[in-house]
């Protein structure tokens, strides 16, 4: 599924938290949510992205472009690797790196444990199977790098 194929009502409530994540309010959200800045790949402007953590490696934050290759924010990482990331009470520099198959299938088999009833919603709502997921990039953002 692609991200122009979900209604507006839908697109609303995707874009709601943009409103109210910023570097003072993250710490609210805990570690559950990641704002990431990337650098355009033509307009060279700075594009902030909200994300879902869905998991831990190597104690950096992982998520997973559900919209796949074609999301902006991993055109603009295949680009330019560079990204700032504003997560929970941290700010800070990182370059991205990409989770391989396996690694993405142990991270994504975790979340199905934790987090049953979000996998059945992302399921239905994104219509593929939570095995499909694996195909999608997976990516994390170190801290030190």
């Amino acid at each position: 599924m692609e991200y122009k194929q979900i209604s507006r009502f839908y697109r609303f409530f995707l874009k709601l938290p943009y409103l109210f994540y910023n570097e003072k309010t993250a710490v609210l959200y805990g570690k559950r949510l990641i704002q990431i800045i990337t650098v355009g790949r033509t307009s060279n402007k700075e594009r902030m992205t909200l994300l879902e953590v869905i998991g831990m490696y190597k104690n950096s934050p992982v998520v997973i472009a559900a919209f796949g290759e074609k999301s902006d924010w991993i055109k603009n990482l295949r680009k330019n690797p560079k990204t700032i990331v504003v997560w929970s009470n941290k700010k800070y520099e990182s370059n991205v790196y990409w989770l391989d198959k396996q690694d993405s299938e142990n991270i994504l088999k975790s979340y199905e444990k934790d987090h049953p009833y979000l996998v059945k919603f992302f399921e239905k709502f994104m219509k593929m199977g939570w095995n499909d997921f694996s195909n999608l990039p997976l990516c994390y953002f170190p801290e030190k790098y």
